[in-house]
C-alpha cells in the first residue's frame, strides 16, 4: 500500500520518495536486526528454533515474530501510539511487521485492556495492531480475521511496566478469561511490547483450556527479561 503525497520521513525529516510507510529506507535499516530463538523471542548468538532457555523453561506459546528490540527508533513510535494517541502508527509499524510473519494464523486476537484503562486510554492499541495485520495478510491473498472479543481482562491490575518479572507474574493473577468458543486451531496474540512474556503466557494457559493447538505471538519489540 503506497502512501501517496508522503515526502518527508517521519524520523529523520530528509525528502523520501512515495513509501508504504511513513520512513524512509535509511531509517528503517537503522532498526538492528540480531538472531533470535524463534520461540521466545530473545536474542541468541545464532539464529535457533528453540534456545536453551526455552528447553528447560519454555514459553506458554510456540513462536514469536517481532521487527526487533525495544530500542530507537522503535522506542519513540512505539511510545507515540500507546501513550500519545497516535493510533494511526498501528498501520505503518503492522506494515514493517507483518512482513517478519510468514505463515499468518487465521484468528488474531489483541492483548486486552481493562474497561477502567480502556475508558482513561479511549483506545487500545493491541486493537488497532490486530486489525491493520489481518488487512494486510488479506490483501495478500491469506485469510486472516481479528477478534477482540475472545479475550477479555477481567481485572483491573497495576501497570506492568517498571515490575519485577516474578510480580509481573502475580499481579496478572485471575485477570483474562475466553468469552466464548474459538474453532480456529492456530491463533496469534498481538501485544505491542514483550517483555517478560507474564501477560502472554496467561493469555495462553486459557487459550489452551479453549482448545488452541498453536499459539503465536506477533509484537513489535520483543525485549529482555528483567
Amino acid at each position: 500500500m503506497q502512501k501517496l503525497g508522503t515526502s518527508h520521513c517521519d524520523y529523520c525529516r530528509l525528502a523520501m520518495p512515495a513509501s508504504e510507510t511513513i520512513w524512509c529506507q535509511k531509517c528503517i535499516a537503522l532498526i538492528p536486526k540480531v538472531p533470535r530463538c524463534r520461540q521466545c523471542g530473545l536474542q541468541t548468538e545464532h539464529e535457533t528454533e528453540v534456545c536453551g532457555e526455552c528447553l528447560t523453561h519454555p514459553p506458554q506459546w510456540d513462536r514469536l515474530f517481532c521487527i526487533s528490540d525495544y530500542t530507537e527508533p522503535l522506542r519513540e513510535y512505539v511510545g507515540r501510539l500507546k501513550y500519545a494517541q497516535h493510533f494511526w502508527l498501528a498501520q505503518d509499524l503492522g506494515v514493517l511487521l507483518s512482513k517478519q510473519i510468514s505463515d499468518p494464523a487465521p484468528l488474531i486476537l489483541p492483548v486486552p485492556l481493562h474497561w477502567k484503562r480502556f475508558w482513561w486510554r479511549s483506545y487500545n492499541q493491541s486493537d488497532h495492531l490486530g486489525w491493520t495485520l489481518t488487512q494486510l495478510f488479506n490483501l495478500n491473498g491469506m485469510t486472516s480475521r481479528c477478534d477482540n472479543k475472545i479475550l477479555k481482562r477481567i481485572k483491573a491490575t497495576r501497570p506492568q511496566q517498571g515490575l519485577s518479572r516474578s510480580f509481573r507474574q502475580t499481579n496478572l493473577l485471575g485477570a483474562f478469561k475466553v468469552t466464548k468458543p474459538i474453532t480456529e486451531k492456530h491463533v496469534a496474540i498481538v501485544d505491542d511490547v514483550v517483555t517478560t512474556g507474564a501477560t502472554i503466557d496467561l493469555l495462553c494457559v486459557e487459550l489452551r483450556k479453549a482448545g488452541v493447538e498453536r499459539i503465536d505471538v506477533y509484537t513489535i519489540c520483543r525485549t529482555g527479561r528483567s
